[in-house]
């Protein structure tokens, strides 16, 4: 028995290095502040595409402002050259939910809180760069644009200013940072 798992073991490591690298898994520490793409995995389809799919998770204070949102994202890449490693051009779908806390201060007067809940579906266009290294160290660098269409569920007694001031959808810039492991 211990022969077979032994054997098992070589035959699996042995198919690994004969792919080479067609999985990265990664890490983006600046997702924390807007919720996109906190740790993705990537998988090579071919000679030039992949797919990535994300999970997110976000929040931050600021001044009065306290948000918290979680999502997912799903991309197809094409790489110009070798899949994983190099120029590549993205597109992109996203799902984003969270909460909005507006407390007393710049928007609000009195001893009141306004929160609301959104979610947000997301589409766009990216276009980027990956290293990957003979360690197995990654590095992903992207910049794009991405329409976010947002659905809002203001609670009763909501301020106008509020609802004014954060109902909005449209286009916004997008970038991407992602360190990680390809095997």
């Amino acid at each position: 028995m211990k022969k077979l798992l032994l054997c098992a073991a070589f035959a699996v490591l042995g198919l690994s290095t004969v792919n080479a690298q067609e999985n990265v898994i990664k890490a983006n520490p600046l997702a924390l502040l807007g919720g996109t793409d906190l740790v993705s995995y990537e998988r090579a389809l071919g000679d030039h595409a992949s797919v990535v799919v994300s999970a997110a998770l976000g929040g931050f204070k600021l001044s009065d402002v306290k948000y918290k949102s979680f999502g997912a994202g799903l991309q197809y890449r094409y790489y110009f050259a070798d899949v994983l490693d190099g120029w590549y051009g993205a597109a992109v779908a996203s799902y984003q939910s969270g909460k909005t806390e507006v407390e007393n201060g710049i928007f609000l007067s009195g001893n009141n809180a306004d929160e609301f809940d959104f979610t947000a579906l997301g589409g766009g266009l990216k276009i980027g760069h990956q290293w990957v290294w003979d360690s197995g160290f990654s590095l992903d660098l992207n910049i794009g644009a991405s329409y976010k269409s947002f659905d809002y569920d203001f609670t009763d007694g909501t301020s106008q200013t509020t609802q004014d001031l954060f109902k909005a959808s449209g286009t916004l810039p997008t970038f991407g940072f992602g360190l990680g492991y390809a095997w």
